[in-house]
C-alpha cells in the first residue's frame, strides 16, 4: 500500500480541478480550468442559441430554399440542447454524480455528435444551393463551429484508436 505523503496530496489537489472547486480551493489549474471551461461555456450556448433562433428566422421569413428537413431537426435539437446544456451545468455545479447522469451525459453527447454533423450538412447544402435568404452570421458561425467540432471529434477518435492500438501491440510483446 502506498502512503499518502503531503507531496502526493498537493500533487493529486494540482490535478483534480473539479474537486478544488468544490472544496474551495483555488489554484492556479483550477482557475485556468473555469476559465476554459467558461469560454467553452459561452461559445456552446451562442452555437444552439443561434442556430435554433437562425431556424426560427428561416422558416417566419418563408425561406423556401432552406425548406430542407435539416431546418426542423436542427431547430428543434438546439433547443433540447440547451436545456440539456443546462441541466449538466446545475448537475457539475452541485457535485452530483449518479448512474442516471452518466446515461444523461452520454445520450446528449451522441445527439450533439449528429446535431454537429446535421448542421455541417445543412449549411453545405445551403451554400451549394446559393440560398441567399439564408446568409447570416448565425450561419457562417454554425458552419465553422461545426468544422472545428468535427475536427475536434476526428482527432479525438484517432487518439483514442492510437492508444487502443498502442495497448494491443504493447501487450504482445
Amino acid at each position: 500500500m502506498v502512503k499518502k505523503t503531503s507531496n502526493t496530496m498537493d500533487k493529486n489537489k494540482l490535478l483534480n480541478p473539479i474537486e478544488n472547486i468544490s472544496s474551495g480551493n483555488l489554484n492556479v489549474n483550477t482557475i485556468v480550468f473555469i476559465i476554459i471551461n467558461l469560454i467553452t461555456f459561452i461559445f456552446i450556448i451562442i452555437l444552439h442559441h443561434s442556430m435554433y433562433t437562425w431556424t426560427e428566422e428561416l422558416e417566419k421569413n418563408g425561406c423556401e430554399c432552406s425548406d430542407l428537413w435539416h431546418r426542423n431537426v436542427i431547430h428543434w435539437v438546439a433547443l433540447i440542447l440547451l436545456i440539456a446544456f443546462g441541466i449538466r451545468v446545475v448537475f457539475l455545479i452541485a457535485n452530483i454524480r449518479s448512474n442516471v447522469f452518466n446515461v444523461f451525459s452520454i445520450l446528449v453527447s451522441i445527439l450533439q455528435i449528429c446535431y454537429i454533423v446535421f448542421i455541417f450538412d445543412y449549411i453545405t447544402k445551403l451554400k451549394e444551393l446559393e440560398c441567399k435568404c439564408s446568409e447570416d452570421w448565425k450561419r457562417e458561425y454554425g458552419y465553422i463551429s461545426s468544422i472545428i467540432y468535427i475536427v475536434i471529434y476526428g482527432i479525438s477518435l484517432l487518439s483514442i484508436i492510437s492508444i487502443i492500438l498502442l495497448f494491443i501491440f504493447l501487450k504482445k510483446k
